[in-house]
């Protein structure tokens, strides 16, 4: 008999240790709701007094555990399904309002195949949970605004259109694109970038309703999904929204940032029966927004579609019109008002392309900005501006300088000064005699960025020129640092009213430059009232069709051999 009893004290011993060995929390109940017996972490995980449990009544327990649950009636509903099929195995999940997750693992107590009771497993697996979720939240959110990505995007569109079908109710995609976003982390770095399209996306948020879906498509583009829509119509206060919330400025690092965005819309069923169509037709009409100007929407048009593919095929076309050497260079005199003598001319490209014919850089120059391939186009430009010049002199025809816009992009290459080098060495073309030419925006803004480039290039004896301007609105104190030798007014002050407004601001043009010791060079002159406007007010050069349309290198090698014969004058 003794030893039955110390067999059985062992055998207790065991399942005590074992009880109190493992992670999880362990509670048996017998079939009336008695507590049988539990371990140490099944209290702790719980938080229940030692008194609860040692009246051995489920009940209070079960009571005591209720308010700390996120579904408490949830819970004793499950309780109660467990009971009343006792034979059932059960496998969850429960949810506390502090954030912890437990599994529940149940499972039917037997003894001769008969139910006795009934044994319960918990395990904490917040942690883990947690980490699931953070993996899905990145695999389904933007890292940097914490918006929903294009992953997560698909799946909105995708219910909402659903819910749509079923309920015959509208959706609106709203693709919007950040304009000149680009100058942005040019000029101020990506780090403020960054922080923009932070600030950009809480705005956002704030302009669009609770149910609404914002996310961040990449780069500085946003797609917002409107569901549940009676009529298109509908849409319209948002967009309002939208725009009105880019208005004020983006203060960031002591930087007062004013950025505006372009927006293309789309609607379910009209434009399109599934997500991807609908966001082709979107951007298709965001794109379309961007050549009317910026800063506005466009709503999707079939023919957009039409004029996309165009744009794809005349990339295409680029492509193979660098390779293919399908690029020439015009040539437009700039005269000296003082002498009606030449005294350099604009090299200016055009693209001799085999179905269109002749493009003038309107056409293909923006898409080429866009697509990165206007750094080899201008390197391009360059080299066969200087070496045509270097061939009229060497044919003994006038020591006239050669004026060349350079791209931004050209100028960003860390190299450009290198490659500058080489192409004057290999075309042995004086420096004297070359001129660059940079937009007055690009200049302002880039202007921390570019300032210690242009000074290296003005030492090696090469002149600058801000083109346009009048347009971007140069400050006094940047004109004085920056090393330029002109300026071009922009044509759209000559060729208007020179009396008026316009007149009044070519007039400031020349004096400003007069008194920064730089000369003006006015573009887009046409007629002789404009030119003896200019002429009488001191401008020191022109340029425009009063004097020549752009021509090619033999019409222009004929212009410059009267001018050295002294046969040719704009007087």
């Amino acid at each position: 008999m003794k030893k039955s009893e110390d067999n059985l004290r062992r055998s207790i011993s065991l399942l005590e240790a074992t009880l109190e060995s493992t992670a999880d929390g362990i509670l048996v109940v017998d079939i009336h709701g008695n507590i049988v017996t539990f371990n140490q972490k099944f209290r702790k995980m719980w938080k229940i007094p030692v008194g609860v449990l040692e009246n051995r009544e489920d009940q209070k327990a079960i009571t005591y555990v209720l308010k700390q649950l996120k579904d408490p009636d949830g819970f004793v509903e499950s309780l109660k399904r467990l009971y009343s099929k006792p034979n059932t195995d059960v496998f969850d999940e429960i949810e506390f309002k502090d954030g912890r997750i437990y599994e529940r693992y149940s499972i039917p107590q037997k003894m001769e195949k008969k139910v006795v009771g009934r044994v319960f497993s918990f395990r904490d697996v917040t942690e883990r949970k947690q980490m699931e979720y953070q993996l899905v939240h990145q695999a389904t959110h933007d890292i940097l605004t914490g918006l929903p990505n294009r992953t997560l995007l698909m799946d909105r569109i995708n219910q909402c259109i659903k819910y749509a079908k079923r309920h015959k109710k509208k959706v609106a995609i709203l693709f919007l694109d950040l304009d000149r976003f680009k100058g942005v982390n040019d000029s101020l770095g990506h780090d403020t970038g960054d922080l923009l399209l932070k600030l950009v996306s809480e705005r956002l948020s704030e302009s669009i309703r609770e149910y609404d879906t914002l996310t961040r498509w990449g780069g500085d583009e946003f797609v917002i999904v409107i569901p549940d829509l009676k009529s298109e119509e509908n849409v319209a206060s948002i967009i309002r929204h939208c725009m009105f919330s880019m208005e004020q400025p983006f203060h960031i690092q002591n930087h007062s940032i004013t950025i505006t965005c372009s927006m293309g819309i789309s609607f379910y069923p009209k434009d399109g029966q599934f997500a991807t169509s609908l966001l082709k037709s979107a951007d298709s009409a965001m794109y379309h927004a961007k050549a009317e100007g910026k800063n506005t929407f466009q709503f999707y048009k079939s023919h957009m579609t039409e004029y996309a593919l165009e744009q794809l095929e005349l990339e295409n076309d680029l492509h193979q019109a660098i390779l293919n050497n399908q690029f020439l260079l015009y040539y437009q005199p700039i005269v000296d008002i003082k002498t009606h003598s030449i005294k350099s001319v604009e090299a200016l490209i055009r693209w001799k392309h085999p179905q269109r014919g002749l493009l003038s850089p309107d056409k293909f120059i923006p898409l080429a900005e866009e697509t990165g391939l206007i750094s080899g186009i201008g390197e391009w430009v360059l080299t066969e501006a200087c070496r045509q010049l270097k061939a009229w002199h060497d044919d003994g025809l006038p020591e006239i300088s050669i004026a060349v816009n350079v791209s931004i992009n050209q100028f960003k290459q860390k190299d450009f000064l290198a490659k500058l080098e080489k192409t004057l060495k290999e075309t042995n073309l004086d420096t004297k005699f070359l001129e660059l030419e940079i937009s007055e925006t690009g200049f302002m803004r880039n202007f921390n960025t570019f300032l210690n480039l242009l000074r290296k290039i003005k030492e090696k004896g090469v002149a600058l020129s801000i083109d346009d301007f009048g347009t971007g609105y140069s400050g006094l104190n940047y004109l004085k640092i920056l090393p330029v030798d002109k300026l071009k007014i922009d044509k759209s002050f000559v060729q208007d009213e020179i009396y008026t407004t316009e007149g009044n601001i070519v007039l400031s043009v020349i004096a400003l430059a007069k008194k920064l010791k730089l000369k003006v060079v006015a573009e887009g002159v046409e007629t002789k009232e404009q030119y003896s406007f200019l002429k009488k007010h001191l401008c020191d050069e022109a340029q425009g069709y009063y004097f020549s349309r752009p021509v090619d290198a033999e019409s222009m090698f004929h212009i410059l051999k009267k001018v050295r014969d002294n046969q040719y004058s704009y007087a």
